[in-house]
This record gives structure tokens, C-alpha cells and sequence, in this order.
């Protein structure tokens, strides 16, 4: 059977994974010049009909070329965690906003402390408090980002 982009892939196989990280890359022509191979390979590699796989060498190759998230979002998930990207730290900009945060950031995890001890967390407030939540983790992770610099030297 000819490939067809829109084919339909099982969610979240690996045939959907490698469709996502060829888009990303700016679509099979960009990706087979990144990949060094012909377009009707790559375009095997997301077919779910074709047993071809791309190796993990070629998919790193298109991630760092094309900065996309995919593999590292998929990875994260296997894992039982969440990739989270964050902007490179500005120091002054992190600075005030670690200050502005860190009251905030105090009663956002008495938020989560006490949905979580009642035990009745609706949808809604489920929605609002990733939202704070994950601004939060966004100030910590560049703060530890930071840190992580100056211990390197840079």
C-alpha cells in the first residue's frame, strides 16, 4: 500500500511519534535532507502500513536541527513525567520574577495541599491549579537552570 500522509496512526505509537517529529522538522523533504536519506524512506518511517523505523541516531539528528519537542515530550511520558521547556534564564528578568513569585508560589502549594486532603477536586479546579502549578515549576526550573550555570563556571 503507497503511503499517504494522512493516514491514520494509532495515538501515541511510534508511527504517530516519528509523523509528528517529520512535521516539526518542516515536513519530508526537510527531514530526508537532515536524515541524509531518500523521501520515500522517510516517508516510511511514519507509515503505519510499512515496517521501516527510523533509528534513534536519525531522530536525534532531527530534533536538534529542528529544536521540536516531540521525542523529549514522549520520553518524559514513558518515564511517568512531563517535559516542560523553559526559556533560557535572563537574569535580571528571573531575579524579579523569582521575587515577585515567591509569595505566590507559597500559596499556590497550599492550593495543592488542601484539593488534595479534601479529596473532591473538580475538573475546573483541576485545570487551575496545572495552570499555576506548571507557571511555578516554569520559575523554578529557570531558577535551577541558573544555579546550574554559576556551579559550571558559566
Amino acid at each position: 500500500m503507497a503511503y499517504a500522509p494522512t493516514k491514520p496512526r494509532e495515538y501515541g505509537s511510534t508511527k504517530a511519534l516519528v509523523a509528528r517529529l517529520i512535521d516539526e522538522a518542516g515536513g519530508v523533504k526537510q527531514a530526508a535532507f537532515i536524515v541524509e536519506r531518500a523521501s520515500s524512506q522517510v516517508y516510511a518511517y511514519a507509515d503505519p502500513d510499512v515496517d521501516a523505523q527510523i533509528s534513534l541516531d536519525m531522530a536525534r539528528r532531527l530534533t536538534v536541527s529542528t529544536g521540536s519537542t516531540a521525542l523529549a515530550e514522549d520520553f518524559a511520558a514513558l518515564a511517568g513525567g512531563v517535559f516542560m521547556p523553559i526559556a533560557p534564564p535572563n537574569a535580571e528578568t528571573l531575579e524579579s520574577l523569582a521575587a515577585a513569585k515567591a509569595h505566590e508560589h507559597g500559596r499556590m502549594v497550599s492550593s495543592l495541599f488542601i484539593a488534595m486532603a479534601d479529596n473532591h477536586v473538580s475538573q475546573d479546579e483541576a485545570r487551575k491549579l496545572l495552570v499555576e502549578a506548571d507557571a511555578n515549576i516554569r520559575v523554578l526550573v529557570a531558577m535551577r537552570a541558573r544555579f546550574a550555570a554559576i556551579a559550571e563556571g558559566k
